[in-house]
């Protein structure tokens, strides 16, 4: 079978199976977590876990994503840019040389050398 996102048979039966058991963990989880416990022992619900984790666990999981969105991932980016220095960041199998043009023609289209873009950028004019 090919290999494709839209939607078929099998899929779409797995996909409302996971919709209705994660809707269902969740309200498992409020239930344990706001009702209180005596209640629970009343109805013969006695093995539950202690009502520290349900304020820890989602509070270790906001933090574990907060450090893989503002830490880890751009720590990742950053280690897949190529240095200044590098020949990628300045020519590639896409760039277009600098042409000749006639004077008061406009000019071709081509990549602007990066040394002419930093000194746009970030020399200051002397006056």
């Amino acid at each position: 079978m090919e290999h494709t996102p839209a939607p078929y048979g099998p899929r779409s039966v797995y996909g409302y199976a996971l919709y209705i058991s994660s809707n269902m963990l969740f309200l498992l989880f409020l239930v344990w977590a706001i009702v209180p416990d005596q209640i629970l022992h009343n109805l013969g619900l006695t093995y539950w876990p202690s009502k520290y984790w349900a304020v820890t666990i989602p509070i270790w999981a906001l933090t574990a994503l907060a450090t893989f969105a503002f830490i880890i991932y751009p720590a990742i980016n950053l280690t897949m840019t190529p240095d200044i220095d590098d020949i990628t960041t300045i020519t590639d199998k896409y760039s277009r040389p600098r042409k000749d043009t006639v004077p008061g023609g406009i000019p071709p289209v081509s990549d602007i050398p990066i040394t002419e873009v930093c000194r746009k950028l970030y020399l200051t004019k002397k006056k």
